[in-house]
């Protein structure tokens, strides 16, 4: 129901990167708000980790929502599509209160936001991110 093709899903059992992901449409965005109001319920830390790496843009690339959501909001591609799903998610988030911590990869359609950034494909991001004035957390995983 929250993906570009618009049907359910079978949950995996298993870990790995999915070529579905969240469609840009506006019941995702309130299916979202909903499962955020109940986590900055659940957690008092000033900052939510909203993730954002490993995001395949096939879905999107195939999808009449999303390339519209492209069209309509002048993005050059689903890079930037990402950052425009990241950066509603950030201002939601910030009007209760909350900071943002995403992957580096949600820099790469160019971050709006003040997002701090968490470097895990070595230094590059965070350096990528300090230069763009984001606090950086650096943890490579090699």
């Amino acid at each position: 129901e929250l993906g570009c093709k618009g049907e359910k899903y079978e949950a995996a059992t298993t870990w790995g990167v999915f070529e579905d992901v969240f469609c840009t449409k506006e019941e995702t965005f309130t299916f979202l708000q909903n499962v955020l109001d109940e986590i900055v319920e659940l957690f008092p830390s000033e900052y939510i980790h909203i993730g954002g790496d490993e995001c395949p843009k096939k879905s999107w690339k195939e999808c009449s929502i999303c390339q519209n959501t492209i069209k309509t909001n002048n993005l050059k591609d689903e890079y930037e599509l990402q950052s425009y799903f990241m950066n509603r998610i950030e201002k939601y988030l910030e009007a209760k209160g909350k900071k943002v911590i995403g992957w580096d990869e949600i820099l790469e359609g160019g971050l709006k936001g003040k997002a701090t950034i968490m470097s895990w494909q070595g230094e590059s991001g965070g350096v990528a991110a300090a230069k763009q004035g984001h606090d950086a957390i650096m943890s490579p995983t090699a």
